[in-house]
This record gives C-alpha cells, structure tokens and sequence, in this order.
C-alpha cells in the first residue's frame, strides 16, 4: 500500500483546522481556571486582619490554580510541537487528540476540589491522577504516530520521536501517579511534587 493511501485509509481531516479547534479549547480552560478563584467576603469591610485572615486562607486554592496554569500551558507547547510533526490527521489521530482534550478539559474541576480541600489525601491524589491521564493520552497519541509513521513529517527524526513516546509515558503518566500516591502519606509533599514535576517540564523545553 503507498503511503498516499495509508495516509488516506481512516479518512482525513484538515490539520490547520484541528490545530485550531485544539488551540480554542486549551484558551477556555486556561481562563475558566481563574473564575474559582474569587474575592473573599467579610463581616467588616474595613478590617485589614480579618481581609487578611480571608486571603490567606486562598493560598491552597492559588497554589493549586498556579499548578494547573503552568501544566497547562505546558501541555499546550507539547502539543503544539507534537501535531506539528504530522503532515496529515485520520479519524484515528483525530479521535485520540479529542481524548486528550477531554482530559484537558476536566481540569478546573481538580483545580478546584484540591484548592478547597488541601488536606483531603482523594482530592489532592485526584487531581494527580488526572494529569496523569493527560499524560497517558500524549503517549497514545504519539505511539500511533509511530506506529504510522505515513502521518509523520518526512523531516521527523525518528529516534527523537521515539524518545518522546517513552518521555510521555515515564515523565507525563508515571511520574504524576507516584506524586498522587504520596497525597495519602503526605497532602502538602505532594502538591510541592506536583508543582516540581510542572517546574521540570518548563525546563526541559
């Protein structure tokens, strides 16, 4: 079979519009996020203790809203460099991406459940366990482009991609479900693993 037709066989859809579909939706995620964090209310408007007192109880619900901010936008650029090594997208390819998105899209709500309850070891493993979908979703996706190599970019090096398919499992999925077991021995190391492993990631663009 030529690689016209393996790149035809599941049907095609067009990249540009993909890409911008996937684009639109990480920009709505990334300002529903800060719709949970709001102003708090006090008695006495003009208490500067107690609005204080009010404030630094947000602190677990800021930290939680920076994590996911930075993952995020993280899990943007990785995508963006991924779809940027395909020439083509199937129904296949398309389909899995949707599967990330999904994952992408439930974010706020972790955001939100380990920001109000920092001290609940389900909450704070939940929202590990979800970016550890995300990241098993970047690894599906980038095994079948490796497995169809007629989606990629002839210009793709295929021992980087390869790289990147183990990176995505070990970094993106593993390392996220040991971060959520620690929430049972320890809510607030695991919430600092969390924001290590966002922290790692920025630096090793």
């Amino acid at each position: 079979m030529r690689v016209e037709d393996k790149l035809f066989k599941y049907g095609v859809f067009s990249k540009s519009r993909v890409e911008t579909f996937s684009d639109g939706i990480f920009a709505i995620i990334v300002t529903l996020l800060i719709l949970e964090l709001k102003a708090p209310h006090i008695e006495d408007v003009n208490s500067v203790p107690e609005l204080l007192h009010a404030v630094s109880l947000l602190i677990p619900k800021f930290a939680s809203w920076v994590i996911s901010f930075i993952t995020i936008c993280i899990v943007w650029v990785n995508h963006h460099r991924l779809f940027e090594m395909f020439k083509g997208i199937n129904i296949v390819l398309f389909w899995l991406n949707v599967n990330l998105l999904l994952w992408v899209c439930f974010v706020p709500f972790p955001t939100a459940l380990a920001g109000d309850y920092p001290g609940n070891p389900l909450a704070v493993a939940f929202y590990g366990l979800v970016m550890a979908l995300i990241g098993l979703a970047f690894f599906f996706t980038r095994l079948y482009g490796l497995k169809h190599k007629e989606l990629l970019k002839e210009t793709v090096p295929l021992k980087v991609y390869r790289k990147g398919v183990v990176f995505a499992l070990y970094f993106g999925f593993a390392l996220y479900l040991i971060a959520a077991a620690t929430a049972w021995v320890n809510t607030q190391l695991s919430m600092t693993l969390y924001f290590f492993i966002a922290i790692y990631f920025v630096f090793s663009f």
